[in-house]
């Protein structure tokens, strides 16, 4: 009779320390991986955060999207910059134009005045001159500074956007200053080559450039040229996102 009174308490103990193991070990598993080490081969987001993934540049990987990556190469221009005023053409990153009108200009002390001829990329009124008649400047510039960007520009499989790193003076994602580039009339459409004369690389509009009057213009180009680049930014789709400022070490790729 003792032997049948103990069973059930023996059965109900078993089942309760059965309980209690398997709530530890439920407990232990959700545990070990917030608080203990990465399983070989995962990924734990401490050691190289913030750092970009250096990343070949001839195709894309899909799952980089969103990720910060790290291309270097020779970027190539698939659509030249042009102006659009002109017609003038770079196979470039930027096209750089440089205008300038030739001015009088007023320069006061106290009651006395001086007027010299200067060239300027702005407008000076000569409506407030003290002394404005034999002083006239024209009331508007014929043409301006502009920036053309290239309408396609490539760094292997990705597009990169020409107004991002073309502008130079942010100077982190593009460390390529302006050159110097000489054009000729030649170009010109024929409605615009009559006004222009070729000088010193550029144009110039007016009777004799070695003998300049007020209202003469003189342009000229300068560009950004595709050159070999390291470039950070985010991936979306082909397209990288160009950073300004850039981290300067990257992770490379596994």
């Amino acid at each position: 009779m003792a032997k049948k009174t103990n069973s059930p308490r023996v059965i109900v103990l078993i089942l309760v320390l059965g309980a209690a193991a398997l709530a530890a070990f439920v407990w232990m598993r959700h545990r070990t991986p917030a608080t203990g080490s990465a399983s070989p081969g995962t990924t734990t987001g401490t050691a190289s955060e913030g750092a970009p993934l250096a990343v070949p540049a001839d195709h894309v990987i899909a799952s980089n999207e969103g990720r910060t990556i790290a291309l270097s190469g020779k970027l190539d221009v698939k659509v030249p910059a042009k102006d659009t005023q002109l017609g003038v053409s770079a196979d470039a990153v930027m096209l750089l134009r440089f205008s300038e009108m030739l001015q009088w200009l007023e320069q006061c002390a106290g009651d006395k005045c001086e007027y010299k001829k200067v060239w300027s990329p702005q407008l000076i009124n000569s409506r407030k001159f003290r002394e404005p008649e034999g002083h006239k400047n024209p009331e508007r510039m014929p043409l301006t500074l502009a920036r053309f960007s290239a309408g396609e520009v490539r760094l292997g499989a990705f597009r990169i956007d020409a107004a991002t790193i073309g502008n130079y003076r942010l100077g982190a994602a593009l460390q390529t200053k302006p050159v110097a580039y000489p054009v000729t009339s030649a170009k010109l459409p024929e409605n615009l080559a009559i006004s222009f004369r070729d000088f010193n690389g550029g144009f110039f509009a007016g009777a004799d450039p070695e003998h300049p009057a007020i209202g003469d213009v003189r342009v000229s180009y300068r560009i950004i040229p595709a050159s070999d680049v390291q470039l950070v930014g985010i991936q979306r789709g082909d397209r990288l996102m160009v950073q300004k400022s850039a981290p300067s070490t990257a992770q490379p790729s596994q």
